[in-house]
């Protein structure tokens, strides 16, 4: 039970993650990002990290579970879904940072 609160919670964060992302991420256009749009993209850049824990935990509980029955299965699916929404947004965010640097537009 507490891989699937894990995976849940955890599946919640990055989603809203996400969404929040997409709301406020610094734009395309060339122009260097507002220092206010910086911090909240640091700070959801954090909370990647703690969904990544998450999906971690609800895996490993998953796993020390799994011959209890279909809970345990369903909480380490949810964890590894986490574990891909953390990773691609880890991903974006460091391409997206490389571009904050005056010196670091390539496009």
């Amino acid at each position: 039970m507490t891989s699937i609160a894990l995976g849940a919670v955890g599946l919640v964060f990055a989603v809203s993650t996400w969404v929040t992302w997409a709301i406020v991420r610094p734009s395309a256009t060339g122009v260097l990002p507002q220092s206010f749009a910086i911090i909240v993209m640091l700070v959801l850049s954090a909370l990647w990290v703690v969904v990544l824990g998450m999906a971690v935990l609800a895996m490993v509980f998953g796993i020390v579970a799994r011959n209890v029955g279909r809970l345990a299965h369903l909480g380490i699916g949810l964890g590894v879904l986490d574990t891909l929404l953390a990773a691609g947004g880890v991903l974006v965010f460091v391409l997206t940072a490389s571009d904050w640097l005056p010196g670091g537009h390539t496009r």
